[in-house]
């Protein structure tokens, strides 16, 4: 009888996953959406040439997810970091940032991509990686942890890094579409990098801020 309630608690809690990932997902779709009818209807800002339509909808998902920290910061992995406990992890995000330094001067030298994201601006690799950031490090992996509860096995949380570091990379599906197979391939490789390892962070030192910094710099980089 014990192991068949252990077994509809473990059922019940990839449910409670699932749905969680569902409304990620209709709520990216529904914020996407609006932002391009905003930008589609005239809300350009043309006075300022900072604003554009990616960093409209960053700008938004800042917005709506800054709500949510100050209605239940437990769950956005905003507290203080323990640095110690990043390792590995903390290392390979210096490596990541400096390759993507290492390709970008490169590419200035003699272009082998086309670079989409060049010249998006100071928003750009600030706005977007804060929102990518509180959206899959935060929000969702706390939610789910939760949902797995305090007495979950260990690999559980390896199995939720891997499982948001997927979806986080394929959140950028919109932005995917338009590029080119060879700039969509090392987009979706880079990505997928900066995903696992600022999940990593968020499970190791169980904030944001560290993944978040790795994340802004290799944007700088790529985006620069």
């Amino acid at each position: 009888m014990g192991s068949y309630r252990k077994y509809i608690a473990v059922v019940a809690r990839a449910l409670g996953i699932a749905v969680l990932l569902f409304v990620a997902f209709a709520y990216s779709y529904v914020v996407w959406r609006a932002a391009a009818y905003a930008w589609a209807v005239g809300l350009r800002f043309y006075r300022s040439e900072l604003i554009t339509a990616d960093a409209l909808r960053d700008g938004l998902h800042c917005f709506l997810l800054g709500i949510g920290v100050l209605v239940l910061p437990r769950f956005a992995g905003v507290g203080v970091p323990d640095v110690k406990k990043g390792g590995w992890a903390l290392y390979a995000y210096g490596a990541l940032a400096a390759i993507a330094a290492a390709v970008a001067g490169a590419n200035d030298v003699r272009p082998f991509f086309t670079n989409p994201f060049a010249g998006k601006g100071p928003l750009f690799f600030t706005l977007g990686p804060l929102a990518w950031e509180l959206m899959w490090p935060g929000f969702m992996f706390g939610f789910a942890t939760a949902l797995a509860g305090p007495r979950r096995h260990p690999a559980a949380d390896h199995a939720l890094v891997a499982l948001f570091a997927l979806a986080g990379t394929i959140w950028y599906a919109p932005l995917v579409r338009w590029m080119n197979p060879f700039d969509a391939v090392g987009f979706v490789a880079v990505t997928l990098a900066v995903s696992f390892l600022s999940l990593t962070l968020r499970r190791r030192t169980g904030s944001i801020w560290p993944g978040l910094a790795g994340h802004v710099l290799v944007t700088f980089f790529l985006a620069s």
